[in-house]
């Protein structure tokens, strides 16, 4: 994916919640909902812009969706940012 898209899909709160939800490890959808406060549906959209930015990935486990960071490299970039406040 290229720059843009990527920061596009860093411009969000919610997909920086998911994110800081999945830096732990491999979060199910079951857990990224209440952690976000977002509504199913809603999570879903922001789980597809990160996915579709290459940022995340997702496998089957059973009838889990487990969701994954691709690039943990990307929290040294969050990280980065969070000292510049």
């Amino acid at each position: 994916m290229n720059t843009v898209t990527i920061f596009k899909a860093l411009a969000d709160p919610t997909r920086l919640k998911i994110l800081e939800c999945i830096e732990g490890g491999e979060k199910c959808i079951c857990e990224i909902i209440p952690y976000t406060g977002k509504s199913q549906p809603n999570v879903s959209q922001h789980l597809k812009i990160l996915k579709h930015a290459g940022l995340i990935k997702e496998r089957k486990d059973g009838t889990r969706v487990m969701i994954k960071v691709f690039h943990k490299e990307i929290f040294y970039i969050l990280n980065s940012v969070k000292k510049l406040k």
